[in-house]
C-alpha cells in the first residue's frame, strides 16, 4: 500500500521563519511571527491524525506579563517546498492549536481548542476586532495542535467517490484496525487511533503518486501590550448537541437538512468576534437569539481544479458572522435562548460541488467560533 517515497528533499525546521512588527492605529506594538509544525510524511491514501499532547507548536515567548494574540491564521504546505497544498491533494479537515490550560465553557470542553479549523483556513483569518485579544500568561503558554489530514492522491476507484469516501471518514476493509462497518462515518475511520503509516484509504495498484512531505505553517499576531488590550474568552459551540461531528443523509424530497441546538444564557455576554465552519455540501450556519435571526456564516466554493486557496468542490473559505469592527457586538441577556442552526445540502445534485458526488456526507460538522466577555465569570456561559 505504501508507495515509494520521492527523492529525499529538505524539508523545514520545526520553528519559527520570520517575525515583522508594526504600530497598531490604538498605539500598542504588533508583532507577526510565522511558524512551522513538524513534518508529516504522508504516503498517498494515508491519514494522520495527531495527539495534540504530542503534537508541541511553538508560541511566542511570555516574557514577564504575557502575551495577547490579535490573530491567528495557518494552512497546510508542502514541507519541502513551502507551496499551499491543494485539498485535492492533500485534504486539511482540521488543524486545532490546543492550549492545556484552556476550557470551552460553550460546549464543556468539547471541542477543546483556541485557534484553527479546516480546509476553510487558507482564506479565512481569525482576526479579533481592534483592541481585542486572547491574554496568554506566563505559566500558561504550553500548546500542541490536533493535525487531521488525509492524502487523496492515487486512491482506488472513481477518484471523486473515492476522495469523497476517504474525506468523510468512510468504511472501508483493512482502512484502520478500528475502522468497522459500526464506526463507519466516526473519526475511527479517518485514523483518530492510528499511529503514523498505519491506516490508509484504499490506493489504486498501480498509482505513480508519490509520499508527500507536509507541514501546518501558521501566522501569529500578538501584543506584549497587555494593558492596552481587552481580553476575551473564546470558545466553540456545536449542533447538533454539542456533538464533534454527524452525518446528513441524502433526501431528494427535501433536500435542504438542518439541525439544531438551542440553549438559555446564564449571565449577560457582550459576543465580539464570531465565525462559523461546515463541510463540504454546506449552505450556512446560522445564530438566532430568542428566535431572532442574528447572522449567518455563509461557505464559499472554489471554483479552479487543483488550484490550492480556490479547488474545486471545495468548501474554500466560509464568512464571518460577528465582526464588531464591521458588525456591532452582539449583547445577548441572561435568560435569553439562543439558537444554532446548521444547513446542508443532502439533494444527490449538487451542482456547486459536481463531479463530486452530493448526497449523503459524513463526518461534518456545525460549529460556531466565538470570542465573547461574559458579565460573570463565576457562572459557566453556555
Amino acid at each position: 500500500m505504501l508507495a515509494a517515497a520521492s527523492a529525499a528533499a529538505p524539508t523545514i525546521e520545526f520553528s519559527h521563519v520570520e517575525t515583522t512588527n508594526f504600530t497598531h492605529p490604538l498605539g500598542y506594538q504588533v508583532f507577526s511571527t510565522t511558524y512551522f509544525s513538524r513534518t508529516m510524511d504522508l504516503a498517498p491514501g494515508e491519514m494522520i491524525f495527531t495527539q495534540s499532547d504530542a503534537t508541541k507548536l511553538p508560541m511566542p515567548s511570555t516574557k514577564l506579563k504575557g502575551y495577547a494574540i490579535v490573530g491567528f491564521g495557518g494552512e497546510i504546505v508542502d514541507a519541502s517546498t513551502n507551496r499551499s497544498a491543494p485539498l485535492s491533494e492533500c485534504y486539511d479537515h482540521h488543524w486545532i492549536a490546543v492550549q492545556k490550560s484552556h476550557h470551552n465553557e460553550l460546549c464543556n470542553g468539547n471541542p477543546e481548542y483556541v485557534v484553527g479549523i479546516g480546509a476553510e483556513s487558507r482564506n479565512t483569518y481569525d482576526r479579533f476586532p481592534q483592541g481585542y485579544g486572547y491574554v496568554v500568561k506566563p505559566f500558561e503558554n504550553e500548546w500542541g495542535a490536533n493535525i487531521h489530514l488525509l492524502h487523496t492522491e492515487g486512491l482506488a476507484g472513481d477518484e471523486y467517490q473515492a476522495a469523497k469516501e476517504c474525506n468523510e471518514c468512510y468504511y472501508a476493509p483493512g482502512k484502520a484496525p478500528t475502522c468497522t462497518k459500526e464506526q463507519n462515518g466516526t473519526f475511527e475511520c479517518c485514523g483518530e487511533s492510528c499511529g503514523e503509516h498505519e491506516c490508509f484509504c484504499p490506493t489504486a495498484k498501480d498509482s505513480k503518486a508519490q509520499t508527500r512531505s507536509y507541514a501546518l505553517r501558521y501566522q501569529v499576531n500578538y501584543t506584549y501590550d497587555i494593558d492596552q488590550i481587552t481580553s476575551v474568552d473564546i470558545g466553540t459551540m456545536t449542533t447538533p448537541e454539542c456533538q464533534l461531528f454527524y452525518a446528513v443523509y441524502e433526501n431528494n424530497e427535501e433536500p435542504e437538512r438542518v439541525d439544531s441546538y438551542e440553549m438559555e444564557i446564564p449571565t449577560d455576554v457582550e459576543v465580539v468576534y464570531a465565525v462559523g465552519h461546515q463541510h463540504v455540501g454546506a449552505l450556512n450556519i446560522s445564530l438566532f437569539v430568542d428566535d431572532e435571526f442574528v447572522c449567518a456564516s455563509y461557505p464559499r466554493y472554489g471554483t479552479q481544479p487543483g488550484v490550492a486557496g480556490d479547488e474545486y468542490g471545495f468548501v474554500v473559505e466560509i464568512s464571518t458572522c460577528i465582526d464588531k469592527d464591521t458588525t456591532g457586538s452582539l449583547h445577548i441577556k441572561k435568560g435569553s435562548k439562543i439558537r444554532l442552526d446548521s444547513w446542508y445540502w443532502v439533494g444527490s445534485n449538487d451542482t456547486r460541488i459536481y463531479p463530486h458526488p452530493g448526497g449523503t456526507h459524513l463526518n461534518v460538522m456545525g460549529y460556531l467560533y466565538v470570542a465573547y466577555i461574559p458579565e460573570s465569570k463565576d457562572v459557566q456561559v453556555f
